[in-house]
């Protein structure tokens, strides 16, 4: 990958800058190349502190993984304090994970173990992408799911046998881009909790930056608030449809824990500020207030990394909230939870 990212640039700025001498060509390219060699290695490697850090990046590993993916949203009216929260069926896949080097991925099928009646119809696309370097991360989340239930209630009763509280025709799509920064990287490792080619030697953490970017779309056919409900809920909450645009920064701490050589802990809270824009729909279509808004992130894992065998359970989760008006509010999340157990066989 980074071999084809330097061939891909160098050859870039070479029909940029073409030269017909061959001898300036070639020191040119040897410059090129100098010069992508010291960016890549400022982006993606780093001077771990041995007595903190153990790297296991030249052995590859493989997993069997477990993921339940976590999608939601919930409003709420904020005149009566009564909230809705819906989400999707939701099924556990299971599948493999290899990590080498740069390059790491998890392959997994559903199981189709969870049918609800009157979600028969339901269906989803759930892709969430993390890269990890050894002191930053990069992901991607993509999200399309339609089919929904109300899933919790607070100020008012509900059946959730009632058909009311299903509904196929809500539909939702998610893009979220996510960029994070850990400031201690010599000696806190992001990567050793969650892609297990490092190794946390000793607890360790540190401060962590970053940046979003999310495109969030929610429609439906008719009021999202049930009939039945409806006057328990501010006319503003009756949406049938929801875009939102939001640029984002955190900040938070991320610490990991290690008992007795090989057993830890992380855990992450990250806060930060959206700035949100975008329009709603009740009888007519509103523009929302463009405005600073809550959003929070959270990455957790606890397990054993040993020299050649780990396992454990991870958390990782995203959301962001978005005033509506005065009167309401609505709020998206994101995620996943992941069960492994891993191996690492050696060097190639």
């Amino acid at each position: 990958m980074i071999k084809v990212f330097k061939i891909s640039v160098i050859s870039l700025l070479l029909l940029v800058g073409f030269s017909p001498n061959q001898k300036l060509m070639a020191q040119n390219v040897d410059s090129l190349s100098h010069i992508i060699d010291n960016l890549t290695e400022k982006l993606l490697y780093r001077n771990n502190d041995t007595n903190y850090i153990q790297n296991y990046s030249d052995q590859i590993s493989a997993k069997l993984v477990a993921v339940n993916k976590i999608n939601y949203f919930r409003v709420k009216d904020r005149d009566n304090n009564n909230t809705l929260k819906f989400r999707p069926v939701r099924d556990i896949s299971m599948g493999i994970g290899l990590a080498y080097k740069f390059f790491s991925f998890d392959l997994t099928i559903g199981l189709g173990l969870n049918h609800k009646p009157g979600l028969e119809s339901s269906r989803s696309i759930d892709f969430q992408g993390r890269m990890f370097s050894s002191k930053q991360l990069a992901s991607v989340v993509f999200q399309y799911y339609q089919g929904y239930q109300i899933t919790d209630a607070n100020g008012i009763k509900i059946d959730d046998n009632d058909p009311n509280t299903k509904r196929e025709d809500i539909r939702t799509t998610n893009l979220m881009l996510q960029y994070l920064y850990a400031l201690n990287y010599t000696k806190f490792s992001m990567k050793a909790p969650f892609v297990f080619n490092e190794r946390q030697k000793k607890s360790a953490g540190s401060m962590v930056l970053g940046a979003s970017f999310t495109l969030y779309n929610m429609g439906a056919d008719s009021s999202i608030i049930p009939v039945i409900i409806m006057d328990d809920f501010n006319s503003s909450t009756h949406l049938t449809n929801m875009n939102i645009i939001n640029l984002g920064v955190k900040f938070g701490y991320m610490y990991t824990y290690v008992y007795k050589t090989h057993y830890f802990i992380t855990l992450n809270l990250s806060p930060g500020l959206v700035l949100n824009y975008g329009d709603y729909s009740l009888e007519s279509r509103s523009q929302l207030p463009t405005t600073l808004n809550l959003s929070l992130s959270s990455m957790n894992s606890i397990g054993y990394n040993g020299h050649k065998f780990f396992t454990g359970f991870s958390m990782i989760i995203d959301n962001f909230y978005t005033s509506i008006n005065s009167h309401s509010k609505f709020e998206m999340g994101s995620g996943k939870l992941t069960a492994f157990v891993g191996y690492r066989f050696g060097q190639l």
